[in-house]
C-alpha cells in the first residue's frame, strides 16, 4: 500500500528572512582608529606639556621704575556749559474732545438677548442702555467724558467675562 503525505505549509516569513539579509562586509573602522590616535596625541601632550623645573633658579630682572608726569586736567568744558544753559520746551496743551464717549458691548437681532446682555452688565453695577437701530439691537453704555472712564468700565466688564466690547464717539 502507498502511504499518502501531505506537504506542510511553509511558516510565514521563515523563507524571507534569511534571504532578505545580506551579508555586510565589514569596513575599515575610520572611527575607532580615529578615537585611539586622538587619545594617543592627548597623552603624548600632557607627558611633553609638564615642565620639569629648572636645574637653576631664575635671576630676577631689577626693572626701572619710570616716573610718569602728571595726569593732565581734562579740558572739558561742556559739562560747566550744559549746567548753565536753560532749554525752553513747548509743551501743547491736550485737546479736549468735544465729543463724548460710548461703550457698545453687543448688537443682537432678537431684543431677548439684547436684555439678556444688559441684565448681565446690571449684575455688574453698570447701567446699560438697549437702542433699537433698523433690525439691531445695541447695547450702548455711557456716555462717557474721558476715554480713561470708559476703560475702566470696560476693564470691569472683562473681568466678568463680558468681551467684546468697543469704545468709539458717541453719535
Amino acid at each position: 500500500m502507498v502511504r499518502v503525505t501531505r506537504k506542510k505549509p511553509a511558516k510565514r516569513g521563515a523563507g524571507k528572512r534569511n534571504s532578505k539579509r545580506k551579508q555586510t562586509k565589514q569596513g575599515f573602522p575610520y572611527i575607532a582608529t580615529f578615537v585611539a590616535v586622538l587619545l594617543i596625541a592627548f597623552i603624548l601632550y600632557f607627558v611633553f606639556a609638564v615642565e620639569k623645573p629648572p636645574a637653576q633658579p631664575k635671576q630676577k630682572k631689577v626693572v626701572k621704575e619710570e616716573v610718569l608726569p602728571e595726569k593732565p586736567q581734562p579740558k572739558w568744558d561742556y559739562v560747566d556749559i550744559l549746567k548753565t544753559k536753560e532749554v525752553k520746551v513747548d509743551i501743547p496743551e491736550k485737546k479736549k474732545p468735544t465729543l463724548p464717549y460710548q461703550m457698545q458691548c453687543g448688537s443682537f437681532r432678537h431684543q431677548k438677548d439684547a436684555e439678556s446682555l444688559k441684565a448681565k452688565i446690571a449684575f455688574q453695577g453698570l447701567e446699560s442702555q438697549v437702542l433699537k437701530t433698523g433690525n439691531w439691537y445695541r447695547v450702548i453704555l455711557g456716555p462717557y467724558e474721558r476715554k480713561r472712564l470708559a476703560e475702566r468700565q470696560r476693564h470691569k466688564l472683562q473681568r466678568a467675562r463680558i468681551d467684546g466690547c468697543q469704545i468709539w464717539f458717541w453719535r
